[in-house]
């Protein structure tokens, strides 16, 4: 039986050789795979191992970065960036058209300042 992640991978790749644009829902589908650790399931930085970092990870939805930023800090991650070092570089794993859908899923999520976990 494939992953999730495999499963997300074939899509972006079948759809970048497509030429498609960007997809928020394949989007969601790697950050679940990807990024829920961390971020959480509502991208706020509460996932489960959120804890065991200083600083916390990012509350997406509060993030005021573009597009561009948002895609550089995932494929170089944060130290890249001046940022968290714990912010793990995806662009190893994750091609160009994964990190753009990824962006895009970013994109749909709705604001919230608050940050209580």
């Amino acid at each position: 039986m494939a992953t999730l992640a495999a499963v997300s991978g074939l899509l972006a790749a079948s759809a970048a050789a497509a030429g498609e644009p960007a997809s928020a829902e394949r989007g969601a589908a790697i950050f679940q795979a990807h990024c829920v650790l961390c971020h959480g399931p509502e991208a706020r930085g509460c996932g489960p191992a959120a804890r065991l970092y200083f600083p916390r990870p990012a509350n997406l939805t509060a993030s005021t970065r573009s597009p561009e930023y948002k895609a550089a800090i995932i494929r170089g991650g944060g130290a890249s960036m001046g940022r968290s070092p714990s912010m793990p570089p995806w662009g190893g794993e994750l091609s160009d058209a994964d990190i753009a859908d990824v962006v895009a899923h970013l994109s749909t999520l709705e604001r919230k300042e608050g940050l209580t976990c």
